[in-house]
């Protein structure tokens, strides 16, 4: 074969493989993170990863599930990505995580109103006490250092049921991310629960990412991709104004 001819092979066996990837490219995204991803896929979580896609010419399809099996499905290779996620030893070996964050979250602790004391940082709380997270969410390692002193972790479906759990007497704290988008007055009011229970103090910061598996075939493929997309509309302000538009949205 000529060397004309064989490039020519080369270049087309790489447009197919390109549109191929196009084509098909579909992630996970979690279903109950409010405003970053919604059951009904908007979101501005989604925004973000849909606009970096689009950016460098991918139309992507969201898969919304239950974060525990967007985490589940990555780790074992089923999906490329899934988002939102934060570190954890766990994904040593199976995820690698966008350059940049999605968004930035803080783990802050409530408490029941009727409660005594008033404990300004997670070293504070007592020996034997309850403190509610969602089970499979990330935490800060403070949160985590808890149950090394005697505090117990009880793990709720989502952040609702936690709320209520506290609100109920259930549990003696509870944690809940909150953001610039969504405080933790609007989170206890969306819950109902704000009659009963309070803030108490902020226990660690985390950057969510977008997550791509190690094993996927399109895992490394889509986080370079990703990649190029996110700088392209980091560049060019499309980011900045989904962030303003859900700003809006969320802060009416």
């Amino acid at each position: 074969m000529q060397l004309g001819a064989c490039l020519v092979l080369v270049s087309a066996i790489l447009l197919a493989s390109s549109e191929a990837y196009s084509a098909n490219l579909t992630v996970m995204a979690e279903d109950s993170s409010e405003p970053f991803s919604r059951a009904d896929g908007t979101g501005y979580a989604n925004d973000i990863v849909r606009a970096a896609f689009q950016a460098v010419h991918i139309d992507v399809k969201l898969d919304i599930v239950p974060y525990a099996r967007c985490k589940k499905s990555l780790e074992q290779g089923t999906t490329p990505a899934c988002f939102a996620m934060s570190w954890s030893p766990e994904f040593k070996g199976r995820v690698a995580f966008s350059d940049r964050p999605l968004f930035e979250v803080y783990a802050d602790v409530f408490r029941n109103r009727k409660a005594l004391g008033k404990p300004a940082r997670a070293d504070d709380l007592p020996k034997g006490a309850t403190v509610g997270i969602v089970n499979g969410y990330e935490y800060p390692d403070t949160i985590y250092r808890l149950a090394n002193h005697g505090i117990v972790l009880e793990r709720g479906v989502n952040e609702w049921a936690v709320l209520h759990m506290l609100a109920l007497e259930r549990l003696d704290w509870a944690v809940v991310m909150t953001s610039d988008f969504t405080d933790g007055s609007q989170r206890l009011r969306a819950a109902g629960v704000k009659q009963s229970v309070a803030y108490a103090f902020r226990s660690g910061t985390m950057k969510s990412y977008i997550g791509f598996s190690l094993i996927n075939p399109q895992g490394d493929w889509a986080r370079k991709t990703f990649n190029d997309g996110y700088d392209i509309i980091i560049k060019n302000h499309t980011r900045d104004r989904i962030r303003e538009k859900w700003m809006r949205t969320a802060r009416p």
